[in-house]
């Protein structure tokens, strides 16, 4: 069994994950699906959870990419948490994947005219996270500022000659540092961007040693296939707690608070700092269980 992405490749949050198993040495399942919903192989699964990427494994479905290297992690082989940052990884991809993905994606998008966008993109990102165009425009100044600031941190920290943030081994704070700028890097309104955030000491040659990892071994599935190895699996046993005020084994709804998307329904197994864990009957699959992961950080849970 191998992991199983899905994915579009445009997106960076993707990009993350792909290079995660490039810095694994893997091979991996690629599904993929639209960058608009509605998204039916992967929701089929999720249950509502449509944001881009999920990762399978067998029956186990994991969403966000804070849930999703951990699960990767525990597979083994070399690690997404070197030495001597370790878990603090964790935190630096908290905060690339949070307030700083919002800024890279402001300062980007702001140099668009209105024209350029898909409208079924737009459509999508306005119904589903409040996306105004015509205020990007004015807010980026502000966000590329922020972008800026932190690529000025990542030089300062490779001021001292090392390689990635923790020093010689790639780790996930790097990755998604990485896929931030890669996401500017291929919009072409934003080139002046791209090359100021790349102007800074030692960036670039950063940016080049991640790109230099690659993606692992990719294998091309559709979504019946990898439907068909969540029918011949069992989901992993769940460590973990149920924190109050739930209790192991109530209904509840597992949502986004920042998107109108459709809440993943489940009985609650896990929820604890660690993360959120609710098990699923597949709709139109009898007899198919599957548990579906999230971290704790960015959802919300309430009673269904």
């Amino acid at each position: 069994m191998i992991p199983i992405l899905y994915h579009y490749d445009m997106s960076p949050f993707a990009e993350l994950v792909r290079t995660g198993f490039g810095a694994k040495g893997m091979a991996w399942g690629s599904v993929l699906v639209s960058s608009v919903l509605p998204k039916p192989e992967q929701t089929l699964l999720t249950g509502g959870y449509g944001r881009t990427p999920v990762v399978q494994l067998g029956a186990d479905i994991y969403c966000d990419t804070l849930a999703i290297l951990p699960a990767l992690e525990a597979l083994g082989g070399k690690t997404l948490y070197p030495a001597p940052l370790g878990p603090l990884h964790r935190m630096v991809a908290s905060w690339a994947n949070g307030p700083q993905f919002m800024a890279h994606v402001v300062a980007a998008f702001s140099s668009m005219p209105a024209d350029a966008f898909d409208p079924a993109f737009v459509q999508d990102r306005q119904a589903r996270f409040g996306l105004d165009l015509a205020s990007l425009a004015g807010a980026g100044p502000h966000f590329a500022s922020q972008a800026l600031a932190s690529a000025d941190m990542l030089s300062h920290m490779l001021a001292d000659g090392r390689a990635f943030i923790g020093g010689d081994a790639p780790g996930a704070g790097d990755l998604a540092l990485y896929g931030n700028m890669w996401m500017v890097k291929g919009i072409p309104t934003a080139a002046g961007f791209a090359a100021a955030l790349m102007a800074l000491p030692h960036v670039a040659d950063w940016y080049a040693r991640v790109a230099g990892i690659g993606h692992g071994e990719r294998r091309e599935m559709t979504g019946e296939e990898a439907l068909a190895e969540a029918r011949a699996a069992t989901p992993a046993p769940v460590s973990g707690t149920v924190a109050a005020p739930f209790v192991a084994g109530m209904m509840v709804a597992v949502r986004q608070p920042d998107t109108k998307d459709a809440p993943t329904i489940g009985r609650l197994l896990r929820c604890d700092g660690g993360g959120i864990t609710v098990a699923r009957e597949v709709d139109g699959e009898p007899g198919l269980t599957v548990h579906v992961h999230f971290p704790r950080l960015g959802q919300a849970v309430s009673p269904a």
